[in-house]
């Protein structure tokens, strides 16, 4: 029998944490599941973990499927790799590093049963392990939802969205290759493709902030890795825009869009303006002109654009920040 719900769940360096995670995943309330970990060549005890976990669940021995990877290929491969593998009717992402609540996949699938839906969306949690702070997005579902992930005002988080299987296994969809901003990529591609949206204002989800996640490790190399990342993320999301004619329509916000590959640079743009300001300027150089004079972009950050464009708001940032020691 098909499962109801396939999760995916890439594995990376998570051997503090994937036992949490895991024990969460097996004790849902939902029966029928199929989990997909998918080892991206973890060079800890993260899969040694997950077994001696599984062992204690035997129901659930039959529902997960192991996959190797041959060699590390990154996130963005391995829920790739996760997607073609899945047999499920509806299908979602797990962070190894988080954690769920144990009935959120039969209150999301329930969801999409009893109202026909392609895709559920839920509220979350951010939690440093120990406090959890909901995070409720308020959706109206009469709104535009893809205006607000193109800017980034609706989280693009895979984690806290079900959708039916056939959406991402269509032979047209477009699969990232980079990591940073590839769950943009996707639920872009989940609101056009859908045809009946729903949402549910229950926090069900625990994103676990981990200050050791490479996300949050500032050095030179993980800028400039992140930045090329969302740059070709982002360009993923300008050709799935324009292929469905959506170029004009959300220009506005293709603007912030574009800038927020830029964020991911502005550690060294602080550090080291001499070098990285004409880096940034540089990051799809066409919203240089544009930004500063968007009126549906708060005007404080539009000054702090234009002072960098300068080069002058990187001392202004440490002289305010010297004024605070």
């Amino acid at each position: 029998m098909r499962p109801k719900v396939s999760v995916v769940v890439p594995i990376y360096n998570v051997e503090a944490y994937i036992e949490r995670c895991v024990r969460s995943l097996f004790e849902q309330t939902l029966d029928s599941l199929e989990y997909i970990f998918v080892n991206d060549c973890t060079p800890d005890n993260s899969m040694l973990i997950l077994n001696q976990v599984l062992e204690e669940y035997p129901q659930r021995k039959e529902q997960v499927r192991i996959i190797d990877q041959p060699q590390n290929r990154g996130a963005a491969k391995a829920r790739e790799v996760g997607i073609k593998t899945a047999t499920g009717e509806y299908i979602i992402h797990c962070d190894s590093d988080d954690w769920v609540d144990n009935d959120m996949y039969r209150a999301m699938y329930q969801k999409a049963k009893d109202e026909n839906l392609d895709v559920v969306i839920c509220d979350w949690y951010e939690t440093d392990g120990q406090n959890h702070t909901p995070i409720k997005q308020n959706l109206d579902l009469k709104s535009d939802l893809l205006a607000g992930l193109v800017d980034r005002s609706i989280s693009g988080s895979l984690c806290n969205k079900l959708s039916v299987c056939y959406i991402s296994q269509n032979e047209n969809f477009l699969y990232p290759q980079a990591h940073m901003m590839e769950d943009i990529v996707y639920s872009i591609q989940f609101v056009i493709k859908a045809e009946k949206i729903g949402f549910i204002d229950t926090p069900y989800y625990y994103y676990y902030y981990n200050s050791n996640s490479i996300c949050h490790q500032p050095s030179e190399k993980s800028c400039l890795d992140r930045t090329w990342q969302a740059e070709r993320n982002v360009n993923d999301i300008l050709l799935i825009l324009k292929k469905n004619s959506f170029i004009e329509r959300y220009k506005y916000e293709i603007i912030k869009l574009k800038n927020s590959a830029r964020v991911f640079l502005w550690p060294l743009v602080l550090k080291r303006p001499s070098k990285y300001v004409s880096i940034w300027k540089g990051l799809f150089p066409e919203i240089n002109n544009i930004y500063p004079v968007t009126a549906s972009i708060p005007f404080s950050l539009r000054i702090i654009f234009l002072l960098t464009l300068w080069h002058i708001y990187p001392f202004v940032y440490r002289l305010m920040k010297f004024g605070k020691l």
